[in-house]
């Protein structure tokens, strides 16, 4: 019975897995990193150089795909270009089916084991290890990272985790840090979505490392019509960022770039959040191929408005007006009940005296109490691709193939 079912889970996740994507490379050089550091999570890295190589110090983006997504795929959203232009690296993570069965990053941490979602563990270290590759191989003016649904959870990880490394993040399709901590409630993150304070979602960043501040800016997207990734949880990840960064919950500017809704939450004449509804868009990364940037692949869009191009600018890389906030790495600052202490922006908005919880126990913050859904589609979209309807037929191969990997799953050294 039990190779039975090993056999229909492996089916599954042949079923699943995207058809080999024709990407969009850049001019540059593209290769595999086999030995960057520490890597408990036993990832992969790829990284991309520019077509000219930057003389002096350059800008690093992290893009890490989604769930059945690989490098290949992932590729196709635009950054190389963007990288030959305008003379930045990009570093491709890459899960692999031994540590998950459709290459998920596992931002839920792993069937009850949480070391990913901790500073310096897991998939956590071996991603930060890979900073520390670029920062030993090139001068680095700033890091960036960046996802899409598991990805972007997953860079939701490492801008708590890591706050005092990366100057700010890209988010698309997101759930908030510490959503879940379990299969079960990972589901319940994705669909329906958890509603939490801003104060709850906040402790957990406060309580995820020693640093107080100041916080890496945010940009946040999120397909209206995304069934996968609800788009309650774009709310609720502005609700934990907002909070985290001491600044008001209401946007400071809406505006239509694009065709599309942007709004943005400022500080002292600072854009420290920015927040995009794509209308009628679904469960990918935004691409406009008319305009050069990306090609349609599984989970990689026509939307008529180029996502990383924003969100490069937003980051500062193509001398837009986007000046992060000045970056000092701080040292622990705790208040008397051993909490993190705040650092509230100036001007209201939600603040840390508001803090009445001390650290991030109590109901509800494993996320287990809510409805899972049984299909299994919603583990980051593999059901269908994109502008299709889901297959439920392979729902419970799925199911039944994630059991399993959870029983027998093996530790990587």
């Amino acid at each position: 019975m039990t190779r039975s079912l090993l056999a229909l889970a492996a089916l599954s996740t042949l079923t699943v897995a995207p058809a080999l994507a024709l990407a969009q490379p850049g001019a540059g050089t593209l290769e595999r990193v086999s030995a960057f550091g520490a890597n408990p999570g036993g990832l992969e890295m790829h990284r991309y150089t520019p077509s000219i190589a930057p003389s002096g110090p350059a800008p690093v983006v992290f893009a890490l795909h989604g769930c059945t997504q690989n490098v290949a795929t992932f590729r196709n959203t635009g950054w190389e270009p963007l990288a030959d232009e305008l003379g930045f690296y990009v570093v491709y993570p890459a899960q692999t089916s031994a540590n998950n069965p459709i290459s998920c990053f596992n931002w839920a941490g792993e069937y009850g084991d949480e070391a990913n979602l901790r500073r310096g563990e897991g998939e956590n270290r071996s991603l930060i290890s890979m900073l520390d590759r670029m920062e030993a191989d090139h001068e680095v003016s700033g890091a960036y990272v960046m996802g899409h649904s598991a990805g972007a959870a997953m860079a939701m990880v490492l801008l708590s985790t890591w706050p005092e490394r990366f100057e700010a993040g890209g988010v698309i399709a997101g759930i908030p840090y510490r959503c879940a901590t379990s299969v079960s409630g990972a589901f319940s993150c994705q669909s329906p979505g958890v509603d939490r304070s801003p104060m709850e979602w906040a402790s957990l960043v406060r309580a995820a490392s020693p640093h107080a501040g100041p916080w890496p800016r945010l940009s946040l997207w999120h397909g209206t019509n995304d069934g996968i990734v609800v788009p309650a949880n774009q709310r609720e990840v502005l609700d934990q960022w907002t909070a985290t960064l001491g600044i008001g919950r209401e946007p400071t500017a809406t505006e239509t770039v694009d065709g599309q809704q942007r709004q943005t939450f400022s500080d002292g004449g600072r854009v420290l959040i920015e927040s995009w509804e794509v209308a009628r868009g679904g469960h990918a990364t935004f691409i406009d191929p008319e305009s050069g940037c990306g090609a349609t692949a599984a989970y990689v869009s026509d939307a008529d408005i180029c996502a990383v191009r924003h969100m490069a600018a937003f980051f500062g890389l193509s001398g837009a007006p986007a000046i992060p906030p000045p970056r000092r790495d701080a040292g622990p600052a705790t208040l008397p009940d051993g909490g993190p202490a705040p650092t509230p922006a100036d001007g209201g908005g939600w603040t840390w005296a508001d803090r009445d919880g001390g650290s991030p126990t109590g109901p509800g913050v494993d996320a287990g109490g809510g409805v899972v859904s049984p299909d299994m589609q919603h583990l980051c979209g593999c059901a269908a691709a994109p502008g299709r309807a889901p297959s439920p037929w392979i729902a419970l191969p799925l199911g039944l193939g994630l059991l399993l990997f959870a029983r027998g799953r093996r530790t990587l050294a």
